[in-house]
């Protein structure tokens, strides 16, 4: 998310656990956590759209999260940024923004994946934060309890007229409409 480029592998460490903090100083001693010149460019080159990006981000999942509460077939919509959503109450006092995960249901393995191989837009990817929207069904990888048919899609700066327009047909070939 920090650099939304899907070019850049980094992040930050905080804590004011005094023992959690001497753990990630011995940790860095030990394997480094300094960024080479073409890497420290790469991130400053994309802070300056972080907040531009993060704002459509967020926007859009909030929209593309509605359009899902619609959906026949679509089950366990989550987003924080629903008002039904159980973590709404304390995201709501956390969060500017909701962030741009967007998770849900749909009946089964094969629903789920009928529904990735049908996206234009939505490109089917484990890495999230970036500019595209990507998703993933989640139980590919096993060692989760989770459904089959379990989506997590990160949304990202598309025009919302465009992925609304995907996602819908990409639903209908899940279950289409007599």
């Amino acid at each position: 998310m920090l650099t939304g480029h899907a070019d850049l592998l980094l992040g930050y460490v905080a804590t004011r656990g005094s023992k959690i903090a001497a753990k990630i100083r011995k940790w860095r001693s030990l394997h480094g956590a300094i960024l080479g010149p073409w890497e420290a460019w790469l991130a400053h080159r994309s802070l300056a759209t972080a907040h531009l990006r993060l704002e459509r981000q967020c926007s859009n999942a909030l929209e593309l999260a509605r359009v899902l509460l619609r959906q026949p077939g679509v089950r366990n919509v989550r987003y924080p940024g629903l008002p039904n959503d159980p973590a709404y109450k304390i995201a709501a006092s956390q969060m500017v923004y909701f962030g741009p995960v967007v998770s849900f249901e749909l009946p089964d393995r094969k629903s789920a994946e009928r529904f990735l191989g049908s996206c234009q837009l939505i490109f089917e990817a484990t890495s999230f934060g970036g500019i595209h929207t990507t998703a993933e069904r989640r139980a590919r990888w096993g060692g989760d309890q989770i459904a089959e048919g379990f989506i997590r899609m990160s949304v990202g700066c598309e025009d919302i007229a465009d992925l609304i327009e995907d996602l819908n047909q990409a639903l209908q070939s899940v279950s289409p409409v007599p």
